[in-house]
Order: structure tokens, then C-alpha cells, then sequence
């Protein structure tokens, strides 16, 4: 005799999602040399001095990682992966955030 099985709900998408977002033009090079260069000493700073009071470590981090973010398209991909659906208001708020350094930083 077979158990009958609950029936399973359907996978739902994350909410507030398009699936193919737009990807932003690359920067020229210039700009993204100084963004790589000021994203490594934010997040070396943050996980360096994180321990202190006076430091932060909970900002420098993840404004470190923004700047990296828009400096590299692969390193985009895996804060997405990692961001996205985990904490989807957040993810909107970062790509509001890249949108809006793109247009002032091109």
C-alpha cells in the first residue's frame, strides 16, 4: 500500500524580480582602476579595524564591496547570487544605489 504524497507548491519565482535585469555599460578604465583600488582598501580597512568601536566594520564592508561590484561584472554576479535571495529589498536597494554611481561615475 503507497502513501499518498502532499502535493508539492509550485517554486515561485523571488518576488520583485525581472529576470533578465539590465547590465550597466562598463565604466571606462580609469574610473574602474580607482573604484577597484578604493573597494580593496574599504573592505581591507573593515576587516582589519572591524574589531574597534570607532570603525564599523558593518559599513565599510559592504560599501567596499558596492564599489568593487561596479568595478567588476563577475564580482556583480556573485553578490547577486548571494544577495538576491536572501534579502531581496536590499538587492533593489543596491542596484538603485550601482544605477545611480554608473550615471554620475560615466
Amino acid at each position: 500500500m503507497t502513501v499518498p504524497q502532499p502535493e508539492r507548491p509550485p517554486d515561485l519565482p523571488p518576488r520583485h524580480f525581472v529576470e533578465d535585469e539590465p547590465e550597466l555599460p562598463p565604466l571606462r578604465i580609469g574610473v574602474r582602476i580607482l573604484l577597484f583600488a578604493l573597494g580593496s582598501f574599504l573592505v581591507l580597512f573593515g576587516l582589519i579595524f572591524g574589531p574597534l568601536p570607532l570603525i564599523p566594520a558593518i559599513v565599510l564592508v559592504p560599501a567596499g564591496l558596492a564599489l568593487l561590484s561596479l568595478a567588476s561584472n563577475r564580482l556583480n554576479f556573485r553578490l547577486r547570487a548571494f544577495v538576491r535571495n536572501r534579502w531581496p529589498n536590499a538587492w533593489l536597494r543596491i542596484q538603485r544605489v550601482r544605477a545611480w554611481l554608473h550615471r554620475r561615475l560615466s
